[in-house]
């Protein structure tokens, strides 16, 4: 019990859950469970179809005959004969099984499929989300250095007014912050547009904000969940399934009826009921060909599983490098940001007191807002790689 609790807490961490909330909310949108449950009820009404057709294939015959016979007198000329006949074909060896393991078999596979798009969508969704948060830091960062940078243009503009400052470096400053609010307007047009993208989605869930930064499932986690090696292995299934029932064609069906006969034939003998059995064996060498070719089909496929299995690992390992990449950076960005933070707070002293030019401010002005941009890159990188490996490795994402 402790160990499902504590299982519990760890997927609540790797799926953080506004990222679940939202994806939920995604999944509800696109009714990916409705559509599975109509599918389910469809294949349990063919199972049953297949199992009752296996004693219940019964059909009716009806003839009705008016004859007429020359020797006969001619009021008694016409007799009538009407002929009903009921028959069953019975499967007594259960040669349409193999259609039922079919069907069982499809139903897996639709709902390993099923778990192949939910994970498409949580790595799509998460992709949108993760450039949706990383855009809107470097968003408040443009918005933060705009608002710094033009409270310092108003004090130049007045040193430029008094004489105290070249009207070319107020200028070119100014052409500097033009340049930065046109950035700051691209971007908070593109969060418009993708927090639309993310509506259609989930329209009742607000747009989550990533901050799983630790691994808490290994490899051998996330490798146990794999619908495209699965699916290769149930479509083998399938195949060897759909083989047997071939092999089995020759077994015997039975074939029993009743039938009854209404005469009124002056020179029979009347009314009559007959009761028949007979077996149906089928010497269609053809279904023994086909079988086999099944199965070599089956072995290729099996075969196929091993390229599956080495796709998921390359997922595994870009996922867990990127990660690994973005964490190593991270340490040495944060470390020497502070210092490029102080060099800053330094340059704009020195330049408003006119110690150094225009190109020397503004280069390390770039400099300290690349270094925080990279900051923001690689938590948004490590934060996506974090979740993603999680919510696979833990299940989440296919529940």
């Amino acid at each position: 019990m402790v160990k499902k609790i504590v299982i519990s807490s760890l997927i609540a961490l790797s799926l953080h859950a506004d990222m679940s909330s939202f994806y939920k909310d995604a999944l509800r949108t696109l009714q990916y469970e409705k559509s599975y449950t109509l599918y389910e009820t469809s294949n349990k009404t063919s199972q049953s179809g297949v199992s009752y057709s296996k004693y219940a294939n019964f059909s009716v015959d009806a003839a009705y005959t008016n004859t007429h016979a020359k020797l006969l007198p001619t009021s008694a000329g016409n007799f009538n004969t009407t002929d009903i006949s009921l028959s069953d074909s019975i499967d007594i060896f259960g040669k349409n099984n193999y259609k039922i393991d079919s069907l069982r078999l499809d139903k897996k596979a639709t709902k390993i499929q099923l778990y192949a798009k939910k994970e498409q969508l949580f790595i799509a969704l998460l992709n949108l989300v993760s450039l949706y948060n990383q855009t809107s830091q470097e968003l408040q960062l443009h918005q933060t250095l705009f608002t710094e940078q033009e409270a310092i243009y108003k004090k130049l503009k007045l040193l430029g007014e008094h004489g105290d400052m070249m009207k070319l470096d107020v200028l070119r400053f100014k052409n500097t912050l033009t340049t930065l609010k046109t950035k700051i307007i691209s971007q908070n047009q593109s969060l418009k547009k993708m927090k639309k993208q993310l509506y259609l989605y989930a329209p009742n869930v607000a747009i989550p904000t990533l901050n799983t930064t630790k691994l808490l499932f290994s490899k051998e986690d996330f490798m146990a969940h794999n619908p495209q090696a699965t699916l290769n292995s149930l479509d083998a299934q399938k195949r060897i399934a759909q083989a047997d029932g071939m092999n089995n064609s020759y077994f015997p069906t039975l074939d029993a009826g009743v039938a009854y006969q209404k005469l009124d034939d002056p020179t029979g003998y009347g009314d009559n009921y007959s009761i028949g059995v007979s077996l149906h064996l089928p010497l269609n060498t053809g279904d023994f060909k086909e079988a086999e070719a099944l199965k070599v089909s089956a072995l290729s496929l099996q075969v196929q599983s091993i390229t599956y299995k080495i796709q998921r690992e390359n997922e595994y390992v870009n996922y867990r490098e990127s990660f690994e990449n973005a964490t190593k950076q991270l340490a040495i960005l944060e470390k020497a940001l502070s210092d490029y933070e102080e060099s800053e707070t330094t340059i704009k002293t020195a330049y408003l007191k006119q110690y150094v030019d225009f190109n020397t401010y503004l280069q390390v002005l770039i400099q300290t807002l690349d270094i925080k941009k990279q900051v923001v890159a690689m938590q948004t990188q490590k934060a996506k790689e974090a979740t993603l490996i999680n919510a696979i490795a833990s299940g989440a994402v296919y529940e």
